[in-house]
C-alpha cells in the first residue's frame, strides 16, 4: 500500500471515529434528557400524592371537629335546659378529642355559649344565642372561624 493510501485510510478511520463520537455524545445527551424528564415526572407524582393524602386527613379531621363541636353544643344546651341558671365553662372528651363550651348570661333569660372544639391540628368554633327556657329557643347558631 502506498502512503497515499494509508493517509486517505487514516482520515477515513478518523472521520468515522468522531461520526461515531458524535453519535455516542447525542445518544448520551438523550438518555440524560429523558431520565430527568422521567425522574421529575416521578417526584412530581409522588409529592402530589402526599398533598393529596394530607388533604384527605385535614377533611376527615375537620369533619370530626365539626361533629364534636355540634354534640358539645348539643350538651352544653341540655345543661341549660336542666338548669335554667346555668352559666360557667365546661369541658367533653369524647374519642380523646376535647371541646369547651362557655354559658354566659346576657341578661334576662337569654345567654350566649361559645363552643369550641379541636381534633388535630383543627378547631371548629360555634357561637350560639339563646331566647327563652320553656321552650328553649336558639336565636342564632353561627360557626365562625
Amino acid at each position: 500500500m502506498n502512503n497515499m493510501n494509508r493517509i486517505n485510510m487514516n482520515k477515513n478511520i478518523e472521520n468515522t471515529r468522531k461520526g461515531d463520537l458524535k453519535k455516542g455524545f447525542s445518544t448520551l445527551f438523550i438518555v440524560i434528557i429523558l431520565g430527568a424528564i422521567g425522574l421529575s415526572v416521578a417526584i412530581s407524582l409522588s409529592t402530589s400524592s402526599v398533598w393529596s393524602t394530607r388533604g384527605s386527613n385535614d377533611t376527615k379531621n375537620s369533619n370530626k371537629a365539626k361533629s364534636l363541636t355540634n354534640t358539645c353544643a348539643e350538651v352544653a344546651l341540655e345543661a341549660m335546659r336542666e338548669n335554667n341558671n346555668y352559666t360557667g365553662v365546661s369541658n367533653l372528651v369524647l374519642d380523646g378529642n376535647t371541646c369547651t363550651y362557655t354559658v354566659t348570661n346576657t341578661g334576662g333569660t337569654t345567654r350566649s355559649l361559645v363552643i369550641s372544639g379541636t381534633v388535630g391540628d383543627v378547631v371548629r368554633k360555634i357561637n350560639i344565642t339563646t331566647g327563652t327556657f320553656n321552650p328553649l329557643v336558639i336565636s342564632s347558631w353561627l360557626e365562625v372561624p
